[in-house]
């Protein structure tokens, strides 16, 4: 007798796992990252330099925004004082500011505190907090520290398995003494995000819920990621779409192309615009990328960077 053997079949592509998020900003960053990260429309060039002595390093970059304009420029020193404590310096140039913070991350576990500001004027001062233990990451902001009544934003994120969800508020404690002006201090948000196969699935409810966000991002290939997002302004009945694809080209080289556009919706017209972004390696230790806008009036805006890192 003779045996009938099938055909060879292909091995099972394996994507790689998504990464859950663990606070309320990353709920939908995957949609974030497509169809916006990386896109810059200024030209910028960096130099990080990681081992100047035991503990330091530093870094320093100048930017043209937009183009256009004089350049402008920041060098940041960070020190690690212990293995839990981290002090930062940066000068803005040529304003000479200063902006100074200290991090501690040893003071709780799970828990990283930050205070920052100019040392110049201390009504700059910024308190910041990370909580981060099993499927529950919080952030707090608090600033105005010095004015007796601090501005706080508060952010929780709850992760489990294949689900994600947050609430994010934020809150102007000068309004307490007078209940009445409170709604006009007080903002809120809310987040949710779901992975089914291959794919991130994504809603978000902001400006007191008059935002709606969703979107969808879905790994095609361990190389090529497509998505798309949807946002709804409830009040104007207005509403805007994005689609976006990336490509991973080589293991120094990536790119993608979105097109965004207001969607037909109570007489609006569709005017897409599309961005087009790449970056790779141009040479040692040197990462350059592009970003390249254009509307259908041909209008259109660029920038370029470079990043060396020693």
């Amino acid at each position: 007798s003779r045996t009938s053997l099938s055909p060879a079949q292909p091995p099972p592509v394996t994507l790689a796992t998504v990464k859950m998020p663990s606070y309320f900003g990353d709920i939908a960053k995957a949609a974030k990252d497509l169809l916006t990260g990386s896109v810059n429309f200024d030209n910028k060039a960096s130099l990080d330099a990681k081992n100047v002595a035991d503990g330091l390093k530093i870094s320093g970059s100048c930017v043209q925004k937009g183009g256009a304009g004089d350049p402008t420029g920041t060098v940041k020193a960070t020190y690690d004082l212990a293995s839990d404590v981290v002090a930062e310096t940066e000068v803005g140039l040529p304003s000479n500011k200063i902006t100074a913070s200290l991090a501690h991350s040893g003071l709780l576990k799970g828990l990283k505190a930050t205070l920052s500001g100019n040392p110049q004027d201390v009504k700059t001062a910024k308190l910041a907090l990370q909580y981060l233990q099993g499927a529950v990451g919080l952030k707090a902001d608090l600033t105005e520290l010095t004015a007796g009544a601090p501005k706080a934003d508060v952010s929780l994120c709850w992760s489990e398995g294949d689900l994600a969800a947050g609430v994010s508020g934020s809150v102007d404690t000068k309004a307490f003494p007078d209940p009445a002006a409170l709604p006009g201090k007080l903002s809120y948000a809310v987040q949710s995000t779901g992975v089914v196969p291959d794919s991130t699935v994504a809603l978000a409810l902001s400006d007191a819920f008059d935002t709606v966000k969703t979107s969808i991002v879905t790994k095609v290939d361990k190389d090529t990621t497509a998505g798309a997002e949807v946002v709804y302004k409830r009040a104007k009945g207005t509403a805007t779409g994005s689609v976006g694809l990336s490509k991973r080209f080589s293991a120094v080289c990536t790119g993608k192309a979105v097109v965004t556009s207001p969607l037909p919706l109570n007489g609006a017209a569709a005017a897409p615009v599309l961005t087009l972004q790449t970056s790779g390696d141009v040479f040692a230790n040197t990462t350059g990328s592009v970003s390249v806008q254009v509307d259908t009036a041909a209008k259109y805006k660029y920038g370029i960077q470079f990043a060396t890192k020693v």
